[in-house]
């Protein structure tokens, strides 16, 4: 079943890849480069049967659409994150980015990460405003450190 070139049963199991990169990268920030990889990896293994499977154009239209609601995603995520850190010293990133319209499968997943890492829906992790892709971390930004990371173990003499 298409709708305007987009296959919509492709496009459910691209949705499900991403939900569960997604899922992952959010809630364990230990494994975060591997589970973004993962995705990566699932996402154009998904694309490779597309390709096999479905016409060109519903191929294009669907990796297509999941590009492009990566790219608004992650331009909404660095216009929030512009206005929250001015003032602290954190370099801007691109908004525009031409690689992503390969790179969503891990781009979505970073971006929603930090969204709800700054937004305070989930704790705070090492993680918090990195920017590990860009280089752009902030000497300025003060370490974070959970409360369950504390030591218990008696001061040294």
């Amino acid at each position: 079943m298409t709708w305007y070139f987009v296959n919509l049963m492709w496009a459910i199991v691209l949705f499900g890849v991403l939900l569960w990169t997604t899922a992952c990268v959010a809630l364990n920030a230990a494994l975060r480069g591997g589970m973004r990889l993962m995705g990566m990896v699932l996402s154009y293994g998904v694309l490779s049967w597309m390709i096999v499977a479905l016409p060109w154009r519903e191929v294009a239209a669907t990796w297509g659409l999941f590009a492009a609601c990566g790219g608004a995603l992650s331009v909404v995520y660095e216009l929030w994150a512009r206005g929250r850190y001015a003032g602290t010293g954190r370099r801007p990133r691109r908004l525009i980015r031409l690689e992503g319209a390969l790179m969503w499968p891990a781009m979505i997943p970073d971006a929603v990460g930090l969204m709800v890492n700054d937004a305070g829906i989930l704790p705070a992790d090492a993680r918090r405003e990195q920017y590990q892709d860009d280089g752009a971390g902030s000497a300025a930004d003060p370490p974070t450190v959970s409360p369950l990371s504390s030591s218990t173990s008696p001061p040294a003499d």
